[in-house]
């Protein structure tokens, strides 16, 4: 059985005049509540072999946060597509992970993380900042990582 993990990104701050969404950072709320993802992840023994993450500013601040409380050095792929993508564009780059990764964490953004959960899972689940859901795969391979094929195990939220 393998774990996937998937988190929204802690509170973002409002978008400054001239700035992009792309580049939107967390708030003192949001380290706050990343640092409290990570705890709650290392006391579930929920520790990521792999680490998929948007290269989004605010998504790359709630994982520096994360990883901080979680003390671990962990590998990271930031991947745009998180950012811009579909639920099927981020199932699509969960088949590219390596079946020796039991547990995996996909950092990403609303309404794409919801609409991923609810398709794996069949139910529905909601995402507020930093909330992270904790689904089981009893597929051998990421390749079979279909709608339908995960069970929601637990939900983190603040």
């Amino acid at each position: 059985m393998k774990n996937l993990l998937l988190m929204r990104h802690a509170t973002a701050a409002d978008k400054a005049i001239g700035q992009t969404d792309f580049d939107r950072e967390i708030t003192l709320f949001g380290q706050r509540q990343a640092g409290e993802a990570g705890l709650w992840l290392k006391e579930q023994a929920l520790l990521p072999e792999l680490v998929l993450c948007s290269s989004a500013v605010r998504t790359r601040m709630t994982l520096e946060n994360l990883l901080e409380e979680m003390n671990s050095k962990i590998p990271i792929q930031f991947e745009r597509e998180i950012y811009y993508g579909s639920e099927q564009d981020m199932i699509t780059l969960v088949h590219g992970v390596e079946d020796k990764v039991d547990t995996l964490l996909v950092l990403g953004h609303n309404p794409t993380i919801s609409f991923l959960a609810s398709a794996l899972t069949h139910e529905e689940v909601s995402f507020s900042p930093a909330t992270v859901a904790h689904l089981h795969f009893n597929g051998y391979s990421w390749e079979n990582l279909r709608a339908g094929t995960c069970k929601l195990h637990s939900i983190y939220r603040e």
